[in-house]
């Protein structure tokens, strides 16, 4: 399995005409790109922390690896982040009873992965990325100490 079996899925919840569906399409996206990002940033050798707090650590990884290809998709990362919490856990919100505005937030996980996939095949990028990340990791670690 890998996380973009997340993504098909979350494609094939979209021709479901539900709430639910609609709503779990969002959530499955989300952990698409979750699952993409941790594994290639595992490639790198910068394995993701255990339990919650690794949602924030890639979001900030990603905001801070120094590399326009993959930090340009932060943005996108953060508001699918958000908007599968609000599908999750308010159930109140009506913006995901549209299938054309939910198909838009799944449509923004295959922008995030392209732009991964990209970095995974560019030696120069990659190199980029771990070394970014390491060194914003340092910066982050010798203010706490």
């Amino acid at each position: 399995m890998s996380g973009e079996d997340f993504l098909v899925l979350a494609k094939s919840l979209l021709k479901r005409p539900t709430e639910a569906a609609y709503r779990s399409a969002v959530s499955r996206a989300y952990y698409a790109v979750f699952h993409v990002g941790v594994t290639f940033l595992a490639e790198l050798g910068l394995k993701a922390s255990d339990g919650p707090q690794a949602h924030a650590q890639l979001r900030a990884r990603v905001n801070n690896c120094g590399v326009p290809e993959l930090k340009n998709s932060y943005g996108l990362l953060y508001d699918l982040y958000k908007r599968r919490r609000f599908a999750d856990y308010d159930l109140n919100l009506a913006i995901f009873r549209a299938q054309a505005d939910v198909a838009l937030i799944v449509a923004s996980a295959d922008q995030i992965i392209a732009a991964i996939k990209q970095c995974r095949q560019s030696p120069t990028l990659r190199n980029q990325i771990r070394d970014g990340i390491r060194e914003y990791e340092r910066k982050i670690n010798a203010a706490h100490s």
